[in-house]
């Protein structure tokens, strides 16, 4: 007798009863709804939307009809979808309370034996519940919350037992305009799929995951998952795969048919959801388990040549998710046995092995791995389960069996895509595991399973204490071939030398907090660290605020506008910071408690202050003086930071009155150069008639510097950086 093909998909029935995601569906609950729903409220008895009787008999006939029409075995069906536009923040009848909003919205499909719902526009605001259940409630799922928002605005209920489906929100009143729920898709069950109650439905010859034939396998177990489709049903298995760049990249390897289904319309992996870790705790007697579910992903690559399909997850695993990253083998010689772990009809993990080689083999036109299982089988939903030989390496994912006329348990026959086929597949990016896989084409034919916390890129080092002293520190990162370098901070440090490399080099700036951002690109992610740090070098630091003005840092002298001014002291691990006038002339008072200097200058006013605390640091003193011009030029610095030269250029500055000109030919100033200590280190003649100067500072050490210029009773400073 010609053997019997059969591709392994999953009836919807059982991850029904197993999925416990971040939204759960209790489908025996013993908390029956009334009509005041389940927040308690008066609603009116009725039902908002209503779909005619299908003849069930014609629905199943069709579906024979398509079976017998192709020679591909098809997807377990159990509804036809149905086309609606419903835009519930519209429909439903809101009623109230002092701070939410409360709605129900009910909808009848006459003799339906099951239903779900998709809402191809979804956002819930912060602190909605919402609940979907069937008639009496003895189906529920929820409460759906604001977890469930999503970069595709998309989100699909679980199927209920019966003919009704109703949806019950409960959303604050101020983020009710914000609410998003527009369904465009139900589906009308015509199988009754709930007829069977229980928990783990596959064959009695399949063996959990954490039986003795699981030992050793604990690493990769922890990279498979089940997989639930678009509309709801669930199909198959699948697992996270490593790349060689080591990245948590969470690249996703399932097989080709459960992305595109004979006869059926092509899935929407962006509403895919992927349950890790669901494995019974115990060999015997099997119980359910929750398990970690991601929703969401992207089609990457895809080849019938070989069954493969490989999405990405749109939602990176944590460090401390223990989820694994399966490892891979490209050589087709020396594996010696192979063992599948996979979810057989949405039961808990299971594991299946064949103790022998795998051969080469031909199934639905993919080029295969053939086995021959001796301890196992595989069921509907093992499709796209990985093939592991005996090192624990994908070679291959599952397809499909040609024994499909024998019992289960009698079924041995087995065919998985290759991986090595995969690798160069129809020879595009978008036919092929290499470019994603591989990014940097190092040739790999090997890789390992991993955890995903060793794939997270090494942390900065660096001393990361109180900077204080001007004294260079050297911040480092694990050198990965390939990667990109780009090094950032704030103003309260500076960078020296090291840009797009693995090391660098800053010394301290303003006081403060000082963020240093390492911002690195590998194979195409981009991964941004930050680390803070104190900063006290020049003891007591500030911020001066007026308006109308950016603001700017304090530094020893100041050139600030006609006006109220603000400075807002800091001195890094100090309680306190006294500050007095010791000349100068205007108005000024001093916020001990805030730590605010104001004072209120007129055009060509001074005053110095004398500032004093104790910090981090130990303790501290400076003298700084404030400066408002009479309306002349301010000055430019460049390049900034410098290493030889630093070239001083005379701009009309922010005090000019209006009709003042760009550059006065008789203008004349000297400009000096002083460290952080406030000692004169060089100082130019009086220049004049020459609107830039060229300062030779290649004799300087690096660090921090302050250039003061003077023009008659104008005077201003900036910080200068040298290289």
């Amino acid at each position: 007798m010609k053997p019997i093909k059969k591709i392994l998909v999953l009836p919807l029935l059982i991850l029904c009863l197993l999925s416990k995601a971040q939204v759960s569906t209790n489908i025996n609950s013993s908390e029956l709804i009334s009509e005041t729903g389940k927040f308690i409220r008066s609603y009116k008895s009725k039902i908002d939307f209503e779909i005619p009787a299908k003849n069930i008999p014609d629905l199943l006939q069709a579906e024979k009809k398509r079976n017998t029409a192709t020679a591909e075995v098809q997807p377990f069906q159990i509804a036809v979808p149905i086309q609606i536009d419903l835009d519930f923040t519209k429909l439903i009848e809101w009623n109230y309370d002092d701070t939410f909003a409360y709605g129900k919205f009910s909808i009848k499909l006459n003799g339906a034996l099951s239903s779900s719902i998709n809402f191809d526009s979804f956002y819930l605001p912060e602190k909605t519940e919402m609940y979907i259940y069937n008639e009496r409630g003895n189906m529920i799922t929820g409460p759906i919350t604001e977890a469930e928002n999503n970069a595709n605005n998309i989100w699909g209920s679980w199927v209920l037992k019966g003919e009704f489906l109703i949806t019950e929100i409960k959303t604050p009143i101020s983020t009710l305009k914000r609410l998003i729920l527009h369904s465009n898709n139900i589906a009308y069950g015509y199988k009754e799929v709930y007829q069977v109650s229980g928990f783990g439905q596959s064959a009695a010859c399949e063996i959990n995951v954490l039986c003795p034939l699981g030992n050793g396998w604990q690493n990769e177990r922890n990279s498979v998952s089940l997989l639930l489709s678009d509309n709801g049903s669930a199909w198959c298995s699948g697992c996270l795969v490593m790349n060689t760049c080591n990245t948590n990249r969470p690249f996703y390897l399932t097989a080709n048919h459960c992305f595109n289904p004979p006869n059926l319309p092509q899935q929407n992996v962006a509403a895919w959801r992927f349950t890790f870790q669901a494995w019974s705790p115990t060999c015997d007697p099997s119980q359910n388990s929750n398990g970690v579910t991601y929703n969401g992903s992207t089609l990457r690559a895809n080849w019938a040549g070989s069954d493969f399909c490989l999405i990405e997850l749109n939602n990176t695993p944590p460090t401390t998710s223990g989820i694994n990253y399966a490892g891979w083998n490209r050589n087709t010689n020396g594996i010696t046995q192979t063992t599948l772990i996979h979810h057989p009809q949405g039961d808990v993990m299971k594991i299946t092995n064949d103790i022998n080689a795998p051969t080469f083999g031909n199934f639905s036109g993919a080029q295969c791995w053939h086995l021959l299982t001796d301890n196992g089988t595989t069921e509907g939903g093992s499709s796209g389960s990985p093939y592991f030989d005996q090192n624990h390496r994908i070679i291959g994912q599952h397809f499909g069996i040609d024994d499909a006329n024998l019992p289960v348990c009698q079924q041995v026959s087995k065919y998985g895509g290759r991986f090595d086929i995969s690798w160069a597949g129809g020879g595009t990016n978008a036919t092929r595991l290499s470019n994603w896989l591989d990014p940097n084409n190092t040739g790999t034919i090997t890789t390992n399973t991993t955890n995903v916390s060793a794939l997270v890129p090494p942390v900065i080092t660096g001393d990361v204490s109180t900077w204080c002293s001007y004294s260079n520190r050297i911040f480092t990162v694990t050198a990965t071939a390939g990667t990109t370098y780009t090094w950032a901070v704030n103003d309260k440090l500076n960078i020296l030398s090291g840009q797009g490399t693995n090391q660098v080099t800053v010394s301290p700036g303003y006081n403060g907090t000082g963020v240093l951002t390492l911002t690195r690109t590998v194979c195409g992610v981009v991964y941004t660290e930050n680390i803070n740090i104190n900063v006290a070098a020049s003891g007591i630091g500030g911020t001066i605020r007026q308006t109308g003005q950016a603001n700017k840092q304090m530094n020893t002298v100041n050139f600030i506008k006609a006006g109220t001014a603000d400075v807002d002291l800091v001195l890094p691990g100090s309680t306190s910071i006294s500050c007095t006038r010791t000349s100068g002339s205007g108005t000024w008072y001093y916020n001990s408690s805030g730590k605010i200097l104001t004072m209120n200058l007129s055009a060509g006013q001074s005053a110095d202050f004398y500032m004093s605390g104790t910090g981090s640091c130990g303790a501290t003193s400076r003298t700084v003086s404030f400066t408002v011009s009479s309306g002349g030029y301010g000055y430019l610095l460049s390049p900034n930071p410098a290493n030889d030269y630093v070239t001083v250029t005379a701009v009309k500055d922010e005090n000019a009155p209006e009709g003042k000109a760009a550059w006065d030919e008789d203008l004349s100033y000297e400009v000096a150069v002083y460290n952080v200590n406030q000692a004169l280190i060089t100082k130019s003649r009086n220049v004049k008639g020459q609107k830039q100067v060229k300062l030779n500072i290649g004799g300087l050490a690096k660090g921090a510097y302050f250039v003061v210029i003077k023009n008659g009773n104008n005077i201003s400073s900036q910080q200068l950086i040298i290289k």
